[in-house]
């Protein structure tokens, strides 16, 4: 992808070569990530490649650089532990649960004030039915 001089304008290494860049979004996601990745948003590349180590730098809006991602270095390879999934931290975890065990209560809330809701309506239908 960096090294087809056709898409510079779209997206290209940057000078130093410890980087790339994405100079237009729009084209980038309609015609370049179609062909490399099933995705086709900015948004989900990003968080992709972030997986992979890069971190997003500079001032360009989508610049992107990994120690082990340099122009004409092809044989500089990551170690295995960087494809690694990472397991979010307890206190990341324990408030996700918290968070979820939150919605949940306020789930099953709603549903109760609705099924009330429910039997006092069908409750009214059938006292309609039997004074008809």
């Amino acid at each position: 992808m960096l090294d087809d001089h056709s898409t510079d304008a779209i997206v290209s290494w940057s000078e130093s070569g410890k980087s790339f860049i994405v100079w237009n979004e729009s084209e980038f996601c309609r015609n370049v990530l179609p062909r490399f990745y099933l995705f086709v948003e900015m948004s989900s590349f990003a968080r992709h490649i972030r997986k992979w180590g890069f971190k997003k730098i500079g001032s360009e809006p989508w610049e992107f650089s990994s120690e082990y991602f340099v122009r004409g270095h092809p044989e500089i390879e990551p170690p295995p532990e960087a494809f690694e999934y990472q397991k979010p931290s307890k206190e990341v975890s324990d408030a996700r649960w918290e968070r979820i065990k939150e919605q949940a209560a306020a789930l099953r809330k709603r549903l109760a004030k609705e099924a009330k809701r429910q039997a006092r309506k069908e409750a009214a239908l059938g006292h309609k039915e039997e004074t008809s």
